[in-house]
C-alpha cells in the first residue's frame, strides 16, 4: 500500500506507534493484574485484540488497492 520511497518513514512511524503502545499497555496490564487479578487482566487483553481484529476486518482497509489494476475487493 506505500510507494516504495515512504516505506521506511511508514516503517519508523509504525516502530513508534508500536513502541508507545508497549510503554503505555505494560504498566495498564500490571495495574490490571493487580486490581482484579491476573485472569480477568488476560481476558480485557484477549478481548480487546479480539475486537481490535474484527474492527479491523470490517474496516474498508481490507478493500485498499496499491494500483488501479487491482480487482475489487468484496464481501
Amino acid at each position: 500500500m506505500t510507494p516504495d520511497g515512504l516505506q521506511g518513514r511508514m516503517n519508523s512511524t509504525m516502530r513508534s506507534l508500536n513502541r508507545a503502545a508497549v510503554v503505555v499497555g505494560a504498566p495498564l496490564g500490571g495495574v490490571l493484574a493487580d486490581t482484579l487479578g491476573y485472569r480477568p487482566a488476560l481476558w480485557i487483553g484477549i478481548t480487546g485484540r479480539a475486537l481490535a481484529a474484527v474492527a479491523l476486518g470490517l474496516s474498508p482497509f481490507r478493500c485498499a488497492r496499491h494500483d488501479d489494476d487491482a480487482p475489487l475487493c468484496g464481501l
